[in-house]
């Protein structure tokens, strides 16, 4: 079923994407449970290391699948606009940096505070920069980095990727980030 949101444009390359890399994970779940069930028709038990590592690799698939479940909510536009932000924020810093800026982004998303869009959070006035939002921004950081023989966008990209799928250690009320301490209950 194809969530509301792409009914009018199933072309969306990124919900295209992980449906595809869904029906992957599911293709290995297939395999690792014939091989479970060939392995016990041959007298295995389920305590063998074998039936074990299939069965771990089972679960590892459907990890994959809930993750990627997780990202095809967002659109194309959702990844670039974020992308660019966590450019901006600290596209030249630690990985880590980056998958904490794109997830107290997404923080905000789900915050009844904030806008519940990632475009929303990103252009609200006196927060991020509006200019994040646009292909303009998008387009000068891909051009620098083609120039460069850089990188950047494509770290920040994965660094959002992994926000998106839920792969990013961190409270969810996380909702600002600062190199240095501010305010009470302050995380890391």
């Amino acid at each position: 079923m194809v969530p509301a949101a792409f009914a009018a444009d199933t072309a969306d390359s990124n919900y295209t994407t992980c449906m595809a890399a869904i029906q992957e994970q599911k293709v290995i779940q297939d395999q690792a449970h014939q091989t479970a069930e060939s392995l016990r028709q041959k007298g295995y038990d389920d305590s063998s290391a074998y039936i074990q590592a299939a069965q771990s690799t089972w679960w590892a698939a459907q990890d994959e699948i809930v993750a990627y479940q997780k990202l095809s909510q967002y659109t194309d536009e959702d990844i670039r606009i974020l992308t660019t932000a966590v450019f901006y924020e600290a596209g030249h810093t630690t990985e880590q940096l980056r998958e904490y800026v794109a997830q107290v982004v997404l923080n905000r998303v789900a915050d009844s505070r904030f806008p519940d869009t990632v475009k929303g959070v990103i252009t609200q006035p006196g927060q991020y920069a509006t200019k994040y939002a646009t292909q303009a921004a998008t387009d000068s950081i891909k051009s620098a980095d083609s120039q460069n023989g850089t990188y950047y966008y494509a770290m920040c990209e994965a660094a959002v990727k992994k926000a998106m799928m839920g792969q990013v250690d961190m409270p969810s009320n996380v909702l600002y980030q600062a190199n240095f301490a501010q305010g009470k209950g302050v995380w890391q």
